[in-house]
């Protein structure tokens, strides 16, 4: 996964862990076929990979996307 930057402090975010404990994984899921996730993408069950902010704490997910 590629380095990320927040887009309010302009500074490189770190790689973390998003739980809900207890749950597992966390990941997107779809069952449309030709949708939008489809359409880019992204199969039913797709990894997510979270970066965190050092500064502000704004926290993204990112969906690991095919291709």
């Amino acid at each position: 996964m590629c380095e990320r930057h927040c887009p309010d402090c302009d500074v490189q975010m770190e790689q973390t862990n998003v739980t809900a404990e207890g749950v597992g994984d966390l990941y997107v899921k779809t069952e449309r076929d030709g949708g939008v996730l489809d359409r880019l993408g992204v199969g039913h069950q797709t990894p997510l990979h979270a970066f965190l902010c050092p500064d502000c704490g704004l926290t993204q997910l990112y969906a690991e996307l095919s291709g």
